[in-house]
């Protein structure tokens, strides 16, 4: 994913407590304690996701992640940062094995979309984490609105290389819908082997319709409503 270098450094200081972290030991523990917490959502009930659990999985005392990260809402805010530079390297190592034709690169970001998505370790984590930052803001969407801006700012990079010449508010919108149909197909798609004929085929029409959305082409659309 492309990241925006200075909405990154902004968030620097988000979720860890000001102060804290500054020394390289204080660094390892902050990032074990961020490492724990993406483990307990992908390997354990939602439930067991507390400080608490978060600390013993880290191997520390609540009162020392506490040092770090007072709440659970400064807990999943590092992690969101933490999940931004995981992807951001994903994309970048992925995107090395390919061309630098626009084409090829969105083709590119599609392909590692579509194998994230078909994970039932990325399943669970994600589905975990949502229900955990719904019950921080008594699911107002605003933290959904804050996790996905991530996706959506990397995925409007991608589009316009394809368009440079669309507007800024047209391509976030086109990588809005984007958004939504990949962790869309992440649901209702199920459990799913990419190698079987039926996944395949799934995904296929997904990339064609991931193009049609990028290029704002509604024509067909358009063509159907007339009639």
């Amino acid at each position: 994913m492309k990241r925006d270098a200075s909405r990154t450094s902004n968030q620097k200081t988000k979720g860890v407590r000001q102060g804290t972290a500054t020394r390289r030991a204080g660094k390892v523990t902050a990032a074990r304690i961020i490492v724990a917490a993406k483990e307990v959502l992908e390997q354990e009930d939602i439930a067991r996701f507390t400080m608490r659990n978060v600390a013993e999985r880290a191997d520390i005392s609540l009162a020392n992640l506490q040092y770090y990260y007072k709440t659970r809402g400064d807990l999943i805010e590092a992690l969101f940062i933490e999940l931004e530079k995981t992807y951001q390297q994903a994309y970048e190592d992925h995107l090395s094995t390919v061309g630098t034709s626009p084409t090829e690169r969105f083709k590119a970001v599609l392909n590692f979309n579509f194998n994230e998505i078909t994970s039932s370790k990325t399943r669970r984590f994600f589905v975990q984490l949502w229900a955990v930052i719904g019950s921080l803001d008594d699911f107002s969407g605003a933290k959904f609105g804050q996790l996905y801006a991530i996706d959506i700012a990397q995925l409007s990079f991608h589009i316009s290389a394809l368009v440079p010449d669309e507007s800024q508010e047209e391509i976030t919108r086109r990588a809005t819908l984007l958004a939504a149909v990949i962790e869309g197909l992440m649901i209702v798609g199920g459990e799913q082997d990419m190698n079987s004929p039926s996944t395949r085929s799934l995904l296929k029409s997904a990339e064609a319709l991931a193009f049609r959305i990028a290029l704002g082409d509604q024509a067909p659309f358009l063509a159907k409503e007339e009639q």
